[in-house]
């Protein structure tokens, strides 16, 4: 299944998403219909519907019918992501997202009502989900959110929404996923709840929103992004009142950030397989620049950040299904709470690196959006920074996890577990290199947190960058171990000690490696 799904990405979906990224084929806003009845709707040129229909009808929310399939969906959705986003990866994740809430919290009632349809692969019946959490005067600070919920007399569970929300992708969505205040409730992220707000009401009329207008972003160009007005529309109450931001937290934005980081990877392996391919066949001042060490050097540094990324994108997809089937017990938990951020921060910013070292190889030619997909997939890569979380506000939360929680105690004990079942004779000093650092990281970090607030703020980020690369190196160690135990051959162990050279070893320094133009060239060309 998931090598016809990838010639459909490589072919028809990634030649759709092309055409619907030309100027005049992206989305359009359209209020009102031909005798000036309101719409509040969103016009697609065809091609985005070309890309869509296998990417919804490939089953990938499907797999949430039944817990235990999201290493799988994190394939299909890595898979896909070499298209960039395409207006169809952040939908997906949105509809996830409600999915799962829905699972977890929603009454009988509303599952039935709206589960099979989130759930059904067709694409001319399926539902799809968004989520609706940023307002203007807050942005990432959702315990600002202004929104403002009213109970419905006599209706138990059913609310009247109003305000307004700044950052609304997945536009089109049937199904909103919003944060509001009921009136009278606390202030901050405690006195906020999450409602399911239907496009349509039963009759058919439009739910008490409008459309103000559609976002022009830098990336994720054909996902219509708008600013959306609420005046009593109908929302119906996801769980109890007061949990509406933990719902929104656990349920739907660290779904959302689990995809992200899947989604991220995928564009970093589809720029070292142009870069590489365009590297084969370019020649200048005489050799092809693949043989240039130069480009050698681009190329195993970008495959080596797409190595590491799959391996803590695909751990952290164990880890989740562990979760959903009822194997995990509270330290793996208290891994994946931490993991979940550290992941989504260290991959996006990893990603846009990689992509922009993917059209340095192209050199003019990068920067020619008709020419290669890598421009469109390094705008992309810009938002995907910024999504479900800025890299500063990703960083205070791990911090304040590891501070109130201790969860960094859970995080490294796992990583010592992981290092000790290594048992391959190869990859022994390696192991040993990554032990070490473990220590020191550790170490490090626990400095750190028992310093000052000020002090702590302003060195978190490097901390969690030792962390984030100590993690990957561990995961890629344990894949490399157990492929070896296999007796496949990998070339693992040769990216693992190249990525650990960069990242892991202190005062390590190329040029004094004798080895090291052998080993990127055999990474590089591969």
């Amino acid at each position: 299944d998931l090598s016809r799904f990838g010639e459909l990405c490589a072919g028809p979906i990634d030649r759709a998403a092309v055409i619907n990224d030309r100027l005049g084929n992206h989305p359009q806003l359209a209020r009102w219909d031909d005798i000036g009845e309101r719409l509040e709707a969103i016009d697609f040129h065809p091609s985005y519907h070309e890309a869509g229909r296998p990417a919804w009808e490939s089953g990938i929310l499907a797999l949430q019918g039944k817990p235990g399939y999201a290493v799988l969906q994190a394939a299909y959705f890595y898979l896909l992501s070499h298209c960039g986003e395409m207006g169809h990866a952040c939908p997906i994740v949105c509809t996830s997202g409600l999915i799962r809430a829905l699972q977890r919290k929603g009454s009988e009632a509303l599952q039935k009502k709206w589960l099979p349809g989130l759930l059904d692969p067709n694409y001319d019946r399926h539902l799809v989900g968004a989520q609706f959490i940023t307002e203007v005067q807050g942005g990432s600070d959702v315990g600002a959110n202004a929104c403002v919920a009213t109970p419905v007399p006599d209706q138990p569970g059913i609310w009247e929404i109003s305000g307004e929300k700044w950052f609304c992708s997945v536009a089109h969505a049937d199904l909103f996923l919003v944060s509001a205040r009921p009136k009278g409730a606390a202030d901050g992220t405690r006195g906020l709840g999450a409602f399911v707000v239907p496009r349509h009401r039963d009759d058919g009329s439009i739910n008490g929103f409008s459309l103000r207008r559609l976002k022009d972003k830098f990336g994720t160009r054909t996902l219509p992004t708008a600013e959306i007005d609420f005046d009593h529309a109908i929302g119906y109450q996801l769980g109890a009142i007061d949990e509406g931001f933990k719902i929104i937290i656990e349920m739907v934005l660290n779904v959302s950030r689990w995809f992200n980081a899947v989604g991220s990877m995928g564009q970093v392996q589809r720029a070292y397989h142009e870069a590489l391919t365009f590297a084969r066949h370019r020649d200048a001042f005489g050799r092809r620049i693949l043989d240039y060490p130069l480009v050698q050097e681009a190329l195993a540094e970008i495959k080596t950040t797409a190595y590491a990324g799959a391996a803590s994108n695909f751990r952290l997809s164990h880890l989740i299904d562990r979760i959903d089937t009822g194997q995990a017990d509270d330290r793996e938990k208290a891994v994946h709470r931490l993991l979940v951020n550290f992941n989504k921060y260290h991959t996006s910013i990893a990603a846009s690196h990689a992509l922009r070292s993917g059209q340095e190889i192209f050199g003019g030619n990068g920067a020619v959006e008709s020419f290669s997909v890598l421009p469109r997939l390094y705008r992309d890569s810009l938002v995907y920074e910024s999504w479900e979380g800025s890299h500063n506000v990703l960083c205070l939360q791990i911090l304040k996890d590891a501070r109130k929680y201790g969860f960094h105690e859970a995080l490294f004990d796992y990583l010592d577990r992981e290092l000790a079942a290594i048992r391959s004779t190869a990859l022994q000093p390696l192991q040993m290199l990554c032990q070490t650092r473990s220590r020191e990281v550790r170490g490090q970090f626990e400095r750190l947190l028992a310093a000052d607030a000020d002090f702590a703020q302003w060195h978190i980020r490097r901390r969690i960058d030792a962390v984030a690369v100590l993690f990957q190196a561990t995961c890629l160690l344990t894949e490399a171990d157990w492929e070896l135990q296999q007796g496949l051959s990998t070339d693992k162990p040769q990216v693992l000690a190249f990525f650990a050279n960069r990242h892991l070893r202190p005062g390590y320094a190329p040029e004094d490696d004798p080895e090291y133009g052998a080993t990127v060239a055999a990474i590089s060309k591969d």
